[in-house]
């Protein structure tokens, strides 16, 4: 499902030490789905008329979804991950045609079983 592919990886920040630092403090990485975040996704996914939506911390190797509506896997590697780009740039990233897009159209998570099409992120912290 991850195999090899010639995106490229996001840079890491030089405050990534400090970030993850922060989201390990926070406690919040492997808790119980909660309604509340599980509410926020659902809507996303009403609202836009998307198939997915998820609430997504990015960690050192991988993106764990806090709520996910759409998708059943609890998480994805860091490396293919769409997330890790928001990290980098601490700003909103939107992908209107991944599958055109020359920085995802051959990442797994476009290419593959999920075939995501289109991505919208946005920084929490």
């Amino acid at each position: 499902f991850f195999g090899f592919y010639a995106m490229a990886p996001a840079r890491r920040r030089s405050d990534e030490a400090e970030r993850l630092e922060w989201l390990r403090k926070a406690a919040i990485l492997d808790t119980p789905q909660e309604k509340e975040y599980d509410d926020i996704t659902q809507m996303l996914c009403r609202i836009s008329g998307f198939p997915m939506a998820l609430v997504s911390l990015v960690d050192d190797t991988r993106q764990w979804f806090k709520a996910r509506t759409g998708l059943k896997v609890p998480e994805t590697s860091r490396v293919v991950s769409f997330c890790d780009h928001v990290v980098e740039n601490r700003k909103p990233l939107i992908v209107l045609n991944a599958e055109a897009h020359p920085s995802f159209c051959d990442n797994p998570l476009v290419t593959g079983e999920l075939g995501i099409r289109c991505y919208i992120g946005y920084p929490i912290i």
